[in-house]
């Protein structure tokens, strides 16, 4: 089995660009409210907990994922599967190893300091009609959305191990990110939803003594 050498880490900023919805749960559902809230989490906001939205990796990680499925060449069908995981356990165990974590976004400290001073708004509620085919007649419903200009900051690492090709996992992820940006995140893609503005940057490469304490890891 192959050795792992060690991780790069990158810095992932987004920038939503329209509104964008992940959706979360209604079991809140309030008067006046929606019954499509998008997902949030608890936030530890100096020392207050506060509940605001988040970005799931597993959102990010699984578009990516089907963007370049969708476009790129079978010789890179293997790196793909190698950095996002094996969709079949008929692979070698060593095979199976997942290369690539994206952790979930979590909104700039700079947008959550502006929401608490009133002075920022971070969601909307857009109403929306569906058509009845047989009847014709509208069916209103009420989305809320992430709006434009919400930043939300991520990391992404790069696991690698020995006989791995760095350069063909850095070309991937380069090409998920930018496929991203011409495509959208979350739902109603097709309605305008989910544009979003991604820079990618590469902070660290860490070896096994940035984690034993010894040293800062670089190459």
């Amino acid at each position: 089995m192959d050795k792992w050498e060690y991780n790069i880490v990158f810095k992932l900023d987004i920038e939503t660009k329209t509104g964008l919805h992940i959706g979360g749960s209604n079991e809140e559902l309030k008067i006046g409210g929606t019954d499509n809230p998008v997902i949030t989490t608890e936030y530890n906001y100096k020392g207050e907990f506060i509940e605001l939205p988040y970005l799931p990796g597993s959102s990010i990680k699984g578009k990516i994922r089907s963007l370049l499925e969708a476009v790129s060449p079978q010789n890179d069908r293997n790196i793909i599967d190698k950095m996002f995981g094996y969709k079949s356990d008929s692979k070698e165990e060593e095979d199976r190893r997942t290369r690539l974590i994206i952790r979930d976004a979590f909104l700039s400290d700079d947008d959550i300091e502006k929401y608490k001073n009133n002075e920022l708004r971070i969601t909307e509620i857009k109403g929306e009609n569906t058509i009845d085919p047989l009847t014709s007649r509208a069916n209103p419903r009420f989305i809320e959305r992430i709006i434009p200009g919400i930043h939300f900051t991520t990391n992404i690492i790069i696991m690698k191990y020995e006989n791995d090709n760095e350069n063909d996992m850095k070309r991937i992820l380069n090409e998920g990110i930018n496929l991203l940006e011409d495509s959208y995140l979350g739902g109603n893609g097709t309605r305008g939803y989910g544009v979003v503005s991604l820079k990618l940057e590469e902070d660290q490469v860490k070896r096994f003594d940035y984690y034993e304490g010894n040293g800062n890891g670089s190459v």
